[in-house]
């Protein structure tokens, strides 16, 4: 019967199995899952997981990975990764993507490096597909973006008119390295409201590239200590500055600037009125009671997820958590989308 340790590097495994991603080892430390908070045990247990997973450490995660016999029955290593049995055709995938993404990294930053001059943001970062490194050709590149608040809207409208400027905006079937500005939120709000296992993994992989005042990131993880409940190793002040975009000096000037001159009752004006006009445009959009997804508008959080993989994703976790005997894992849920 394998441990906590070991369920908990099978569940993970498994969850990335969806993705057709296979993991490193250190990759497997990072996004370790919490198997006893997702069997939902009693606050007694819980406590005293919270006191054993204490002591883990990445030396602990590689020994059990390599030593561990109820592992080898389930999980397999070649050239650094580990997959489940029989998967070892997503090795190749995994490459191939990784090189993709490579490539939309650099365009990324170069469309990215622009939004420095749009007042009111205070962070950007990369997520879905890009930020794992797992993109197709097609793939679009998602983002996330925190804003002044009581200016989410004129942020919004601005980071739009500057994508369609540039010709990088998503619309209809178009995705290929466009931008998906699929999610804002204010610097007042950060914490997401909406938690399950796959929005803990989404956001535990977020990438930073734009993080104005040097600390934003820190907030949102501290903001975000939920996570913890779901990843063994969610840190709450880990700095991920690897993607930072150097900032221009010019463009940042222009953009306080800006800010400067919104900041009055005029600014407040022209805020209503756009949040008027996109509440009533996002209301009529057919795709806002879509089963399977979530659109939220308000002044706090503007999310666009008509077609989330979430349904899909967790799903997929369940059916092999079930397959291989796991039946207490098998019990995830979405995160309050429509039904």
């Amino acid at each position: 019967m394998p441990n906590f340790l070991e369920k908990s590097i099978i569940a993970t495994v498994c969850y990335y199995d969806v993705l057709n991603y296979p993991l490193t080892g250190f990759e497997i430390y990072k996004y370790l899952i919490n198997v006893d908070f997702i069997k939902r045990h009693n606050d007694k247990v819980l406590k005293q997981f919270q006191n054993d997973r204490a002591d883990i450490s990445f030396y602990d995660v590689i020994e059990t990975l390599e030593n561990s016999l109820e592992l080898r029955k389930i999980i397999f290593q070649r050239n650094g990764f580990y997959f489940l049995k029989g998967r070892d055709e997503i090795i190749k995938k995994h490459i191939w993507r990784k090189k993709i993404a490579d490539e939309k990294w650099k365009k990324a930053r170069r469309i990215i490096w622009f939004f420095e001059g749009i007042p009111f943001i205070r962070m950007i970062t990369v997520s879905g597909s890009l930020a794992l490194g797992n993109t197709c050709r097609e793939s679009d590149l998602d983002l996330l973006i925190v804003t002044k608040t009581g200016r989410i809207w004129t942020c919004r409208t601005l980071v739009t008119f500057l994508t369609i400027l540039l010709g990088v905006h998503r619309h209809g079937n178009v995705t290929r390295d466009k931008i998906c500005l699929n999610h804002y939120i204010i610097d007042k709000s950060l914490e997401i409201p909406f938690k399950s296992l796959y929005n803990a993994q989404s956001y535990a992989r977020l990438v930073p590239i734009i993080d104005k005042n040097g600390f934003v990131f820190r907030q949102f993880q501290k903001a975000n200590s939920w996570i913890k409940d779901y990843l063994i190793f969610w840190p709450e002040s880990r700095k991920g500055n690897l993607r930072i975009v150097r900032r221009n000096k010019g463009l940042s000037i222009f953009a306080e600037c800006l800010e400067m001159i919104l900041n009055n009752r005029i600014g407040n004006s022209i805020e209503k009125i756009l949040a008027k006009y996109e509440k009533e445009r996002i209301e009529k959009n057919p795709l806002k009671g879509k089963p399977g997804g979530r659109i939220v508008a308000d002044d706090t959080q503007l999310e666009f997820h008509p077609n989330s993989p979430e349904v899909r994703i967790i799903q997929g976790f369940n059916a092999r958590m079930k397959k291989l005997g796991f039946l207490e894992l098998a019990c995830q849920k979405d995160s309050g989308l429509v039904k």
